[in-house]
């Protein structure tokens, strides 16, 4: 029997999506990792608060702005293994 020390199983592979879903006019979700786009649009279109640099969505994601200001820019929210990206402009 040979047993070899320190091998580990590779990590799978995040699936990725391109998007193009729309959330409002001027909300759209760009990419989404190891979810569906209409998972990650229906996730951010309930959410009432205002899109701050830091905010939690009510499905639990914590999203943060990757790029942009507060008139616009990306965001990326992740939960555990899920993450969307999504644009904003004002």
């Amino acid at each position: 029997m040979l047993i070899l020390l320190g091998a580990t199983a590779a990590p799978a592979a995040a699936r990725v999506r391109d998007c193009a879903a729309k959330v409002d006019f001027n909300v759209e979700i760009s990419s989404a990792r190891n979810m569906r786009c209409a998972t990650a649009k229906r996730d951010l279109r309930r959410h009432h608060g205002p899109i701050a640099r830091r905010f939690r969505t009510p499905g639990g994601f914590r999203c943060s702005r990757v790029s942009g200001t507060s008139l616009g820019g990306q965001w990326r929210c992740v939960r555990g293994p899920k993450a969307y990206r999504f644009e904003f402009g004002d």
